[in-house]
C-alpha cells in the first residue's frame, strides 16, 4: 500500500471510532471556545493589573490586594482549562492512529505465501472497496469519564476562585493594607459578561460530554450509529495489507473490527 492509502486507513479508523456527538464536541472546541478565549479574552484582560486601581499609597498594598482578588489570571486558568479538557481526546486520537498504524504495517507485511492461498475466496472490485478497522469503543468511553472528570474539576475549581461574575469594587484588608482599602476593576462589565460566555460554553461541553458518555455506553455501534458496524475478523482470510468485506468471519475468538460504510471507503490498490 502507498503512503496515501495508509493515511485514509488511518483517517477512516479515527472517525470510525468517533461519534458525531464527539465530532460536534471537537468543532465546538476548536471553533468556538479557543477562539472566543484567545481573540476575545486577550483584549480584555491585557491589562488586568495595570488598570486595577486601590485608593491607597501603601507600597505593596496594591499588589497583594490583586494577588487576593485573582489568585490566578481569569485567562490563563480557562486556556489550561481548555487544554486540559482537550487532552484526552487527544491522547485517544493519537492511541488510535498509533493502533492502526501498527496493524497496517503488520498486514502490510505479512508472507507472500499467505496471499497466494489457492482456498481463500477471490475479492471482487466492490469488496476491496470496503475496508474494516480496529475497534476501539472502550478507550473512546475511558477517555469520555475522563473528560467529564476534568470538565467537572475545573468546573468546580472556577467557582472557588472566581464565582460568576467580576465585581466592579473589591474591599481588602490583608497587610500591608494598614486599613479596608477599595480596589476599582478595569472593564468588570465586559468582564462578567466574558465570564458567563465561558461558563455558558463549560456547561454546552459538559452536556455534550455526557451525552457522548451515554450514547456511548447504551448504543451499540452500528452503520446509522458510529458509521461502522462490529465485525469479527480472520487472519487467514485478509487482503493484501488490509481486510476487506469476504475476509470476514464469525469466529468467537477473532478480534472485533468495524466496517466503514460510503463515503468512507478506501480504494485499495492492487
Amino acid at each position: 500500500m502507498d503512503q496515501s492509502d495508509l493515511l485514509g486507513f488511518l483517517v477512516i479508523t479515527l472517525n470510525c471510532n468517533v461519534t458525531m456527538v464527539g465530532k460536534i464536541w471537537l468543532i465546538f472546541m476548536v471553533l468556538l471556545r479557543m477562539m472566543v478565549l484567545i481573540l476575545a479574552g486577550s483584549p480584555v484582560y491585557q491589562d488586568e493589573q495595570e488598570r486595577f486601581v486601590c485608593n491607597t499609597l501603601q507600597p505593596g498594598c496594591a499588589n497583594v490586594c490583586y494577588d487576593i482578588f485573582a489568585p490566578v489570571s481569569h485567562l490563563r486558568f480557562w486556556l489550561i482549562q481548555s487544554v486540559s479538557v482537550l487532552l484526552p481526546s487527544a491522547v485517544f486520537g493519537v492511541y488510535v492512529l498509533h493502533k492502526g498504524a501498527e496493524l497496517a504495517a503488520r498486514r502490510s507485511h505479512r508472507p507472500e505465501d499467505a496471499s497466494e492461498d489457492h482456498d481463500a475466496p477471490e475479492l471482487t472490485p466492490g469488496a476491496r472497496r470496503r475496508l474494516t478497522v480496529p475497534d476501539f469503543s472502550s478507550g473512546y468511553v475511558v477517555h469520555l469519564c475522563l473528560r467529564t472528570l476534568t470538565e467537572a474539576a475545573f468546573g468546580a475549581l472556577h467557582y472557588l476562585l472566581f464565582g460568576f461574575l467580576v465585581p466592579k469594587r473589591f474591599s481588602c484588608t490583608h497587610p500591608p493594607c494598614t486599613s479596608v482599602v477599595d480596589c476599582y476593576v478595569s472593564r468588570p462589565t465586559e468582564k462578567s459578561i466574558l465570564m458567563l460566555l465561558v461558563w455558558a460554553m463549560c456547561a454546552l461541553s459538559f452536556l455534550l460530554t455526557v451525552a457522548d458518555l451515554v450514547c456511548s455506553g447504551l448504543h451499540v455501534p452500528s452503520e446509522k450509529g458510529w458509521g461502522c458496524s462490529s465485525l469479527a475478523l480472520r487472519a487467514d482470510e485478509l487482503g493484501r495489507g488490509y481486510p476487506t468485506d469476504t475476509a470476514l468471519s464469525s469466529s468467537r475468538g477473532a478480534p472485533r473490527h468495524r466496517r466503514c460504510s460510503p463515503p468512507f471507503s478506501l480504494i485499495l490498490v492492487q
